[in-house]
């Protein structure tokens, strides 16, 4: 009995623990792994970190263009010996570095390099160092002479390895008496993986990327966010099939795909000219590594469960089968000749039975029954009698 008491119940727990492990695992897979909700999520994680982007070159354009109208600044180019301009250069580019530092617009943007050029392009100083006077930055980037030409604010992409350079540079002119352009202001900031990791955790917390394009076939990623949840996708946007496809948002403006593990979302970097770069975001297909091991709990409790149903079974089982035994044995003993046995067996569910067997037996045997007091108990309707003696 005891053992058909636990296989049943643990067979109903059972049943019940995988038809709601089915049910649930069908409804969240829907929610956790739905592609079109990912593919939406995927292009507001790119569109999010592109306006980031834009958002941090005109913040710096407009601060340089301020500080580009200081008189210290426009003074530095009225005339002097070069040596005597290089040295204010570079201690006007330390100043604004250290303001740039400590202005709130401008507080969650590392520039580590500030740097003015002159009229021609040639460096004539920067902040911290004395390195770079004198060279031809405009003829590396000729994006610095365009600016110069026109006159306008401007942000670029440098990357240029034979210089060890890779930043996002923003420029603002630095205007004459006569409203002519004699020179640029420059700040630089880094474009590398603890860039991106801050974008990341600004917009969307999604992997990101940033990938050049160099030729129609070769893509190549320079910098990547890290992330402290599932790497999956972060890893998955170093894969040739997802650089190559990603390419083609150069063209269409945006491109969104997937895979098999993830979705993904390329654009071209926003607010930033120059070189033919992506920011590339990836997401995983769903939002948590594996709904079967989101579910696992309900396996445990159902283990828990059935382990519950042993310990009540057992105990159920030896509520209701000793008062059985004891009474299975105790007819027996009376079968066997013992026709004075009777039970003394106090039971809340068989103490009513016991009664009444021990009845019968005293009407079997011929037994008066008596009561607490002794005396004999009597059919309805009959004289009262005292009790015999023995």
């Amino acid at each position: 009995m005891r053992w058909k008491i636990i296989i049943v119940n643990s067979t109903i727990l059972l049943i019940v623990g995988l038809l709601s492990f089915a049910l649930v695992k069908a409804t969240l897979e829907d929610v956790l792994s739905n592609r079109t909700e990912r593919k939406s999520a995927a292009e507001r994680a790119i569109r999010s970190a592109n306006m980031q982007f834009e958002l941090d070159s005109l913040r710096l354009e407009r601060w340089l263009s301020e500080r580009a109208a200081e008189e210290a600044v426009v003074s530095m180019f009225a005339g002097g010996t070069s040596q005597a301009r290089s040295e204010i250069a570079s201690a006007q580019a330390k100043r604004l570095r250290d303001a740039a530092t400590k202005s709130t617009a401008l507080a969650a943007l590392p520039i580590p390099i500030v740097l003015f050029v002159d009229s021609r392009g040639l460096v004539i100083g920067r902040n911290d160092s004395s390195q770079m006077r004198g060279e031809d930055l405009g003829r590396a980037y000729p994006s610095i002479a365009e600016a110069l030409r026109t006159g306008d604010t401007s942000s670029q992409v440098w990357l240029n390895r034979q210089r060890s350079e890779q930043l996002l540079a923003s420029y603002a002119p630095v205007r004459g008496e006569g409203g002519e352009v004699v020179g640029m202001l420059i700040a630089g900031s880094p474009l590398n993986d603890e860039r991106l990791s801050l974008i990341s955790r600004a917009t969307s917390g999604q992997a990101l990327a940033v990938a050049v394009v160099k030729e129609p076939d070769t893509v190549e990623i320079i910098a990547s966010g890290t992330l402290e949840g599932p790497r999956s996708a972060f890893e998955a946007l170093r894969q040739p099939s997802v650089l190559s496809r990603a390419a083609s948002a150069l063209k269409a403006g945006r491109a969104i795909f997937d895979d098999s593990s993830a979705v993904y979302a390329a654009e071209p970097l926003q607010g930033y000219q120059g070189a033919q770069v992506l920011l590339v975001a990836g997401l995983n297909q769903s939002l948590v590594p594996s709904v079967g091991g989101l579910l696992w709990p309900i396996f445990a409790v159902g283990a828990l469960g059935i382990l519950l149903v042993v310990g009540g079974g057992i105990f159920l089982s030896n509520y209701i089968s000793a008062p059985i035994t004891e009474l299975e044995e105790g007819l027996l003993s009376v079968i066997n000749g013992r026709t004075n046995h009777r039970f003394e067996l106090e039971h809340p569910e068989f103490g009513g039975l016991v009664f009444r067997i021990n009845s019968l037996l005293n009407a079997l045997m011929g037994v008066p029954e008596t009561d607490a007091d002794g005396r004999t108990s009597q059919p309805p309707g009959a004289p009262y009698r005292e009790a015999e003696g023995p």
